[in-house]
């Protein structure tokens, strides 16, 4: 089968993140939501990833944060929360909280003292179908949390390297229903609802079927595991899966933006997805996608009690590909993790 084109390196330049049609029902009027709101990340931080300059940490030092981080979830906070007011978010930087509106936050903002928006960043929805989309969905309260990562991938984004996103989910009920991953230097925005995913590039519009490789030999491999610690740990048994997983793949690669690669994955330019020690930021959005997508989806949790979606240990797949190999390790970590509690 063959993958999905490849994107060109043109910065981001769609200038709608969904078809112009009315949406007819809520989880798609949530995708062109999270779709604008994405893309309007991603346009802000195309002339930032050219001047990151201060970068802190918070974990530890290999977990590092910029200003920009905290500066788009904030306003990703103030917008989801205008409109939809007594909604929840969870968000990487902020953790979780209920949001309540604040006045015209779903209009194009002029830096002002006391704005919640940073210099420079608009979001708009007066298209009709984004109009329409603000107003099936504006009563829904609680029932609506949404899950951001303002810039997944922050060590590329702070190095200059073109590999990082904003990824956004909504949950309905408690059920994934859309997701949005908008990765602005490569000039793509990913995009699902609860039927159907897509992708919007320079080429236009490009349905999503998860079509890939079908073999593992034949697929490249995104590798979180095993981990430093694990490494430095337990070399042996550390390189003993890492030799496991490079003889069963084509190729491995860490390249360090976990949604985007899930959309890549979604997208079938690449084949599969180990890791074990994902955020529900990280995931809720890609792995979404992957599964609208036609793809596989193995998510399982490492002591965090998290729903389906959620969880930190991950083997995802496009769709036609069974990754054998990275399911056997993922389950054997999971054994390993749950006898060291």
């Amino acid at each position: 089968m063959k993958p999905t084109d490849a994107p060109n390196s043109q910065p981001l330049s769609v200038s709608t993140p969904s078809p112009s049609a009315l949406p007819s029902s809520i989880p798609q009027a949530l995708a062109l939501i999270a779709g604008k709101m994405a893309q309007s990340c991603g346009s802000f931080l195309i002339p930032a990833s050219s001047c990151v300059t201060d970068v802190a940490t918070k974990a530890n030092l290999h977990d590092p944060v910029t200003i920009y981080d905290r500066q788009l979830e904030s306003a990703l906070r103030h917008l989801c929360g205008s409109i939809i007011p007594g909604c929840r978010i969870l968000g990487e930087e902020h953790g979780e909280s209920v949001l309540v509106p604040i006045q015209n936050a779903t209009q194009s903002q002029t830096p002002q003292e006391h704005s919640p928006f940073p210099q420079g960043f608009t979001c708009e929805f007066y298209e009709p179908h984004l109009a329409e989309a603000t107003r099936l969905v504006s009563g829904l309260g609680s029932r609506v949390r949404w899950i951001v990562d303002p810039i997944d991938g922050t060590s590329n984004f702070a190095a200059g390297l073109p590999w990082f996103n904003t990824s956004i989910a909504a949950e309905l009920d408690g059920t994934i229903v859309a997701g949005a991953i908008c990765a602005p230097l490569l000039g793509e925005l990913f995009v699902a609802d609860d039927t159907q995913a897509w992708c919007e590039g320079p080429s236009g519009r490009q349905e999503l079927t998860g079509a890939g490789p079908s073999s593992e030999i034949e697929a490249v491999l995104i590798d979180y595991y095993p981990r430093f610690a694990f490494l430095r740990d337990d070399p042996v048994a550390a390189a003993a899966y890492e030799v496991r997983l490079a003889d069963a793949y084509q190729s491995i690669r860490r390249l360090g933006a976990c949604a985007l690669d899930l959309a890549y994955i979604a997208a079938g330019r690449c084949g599969a997805m180990i890791g074990t020690a994902f955020g529900p930021w990280d995931v809720a959005a890609g792995l979404h996608l992957v599964k609208v997508s036609g793809g596989f989806v193995l998510n399982l949790d490492f002591g965090q009690q998290l729903p389906d979606g959620l969880r930190a240990g991950v083997v995802a797949a496009c769709r036609g590909l069974t990754p054998t190999t990275a399911i056997e390790v993922l389950l054997e970590a999971h054994s390993r993790a749950l006898a060291n509690e």
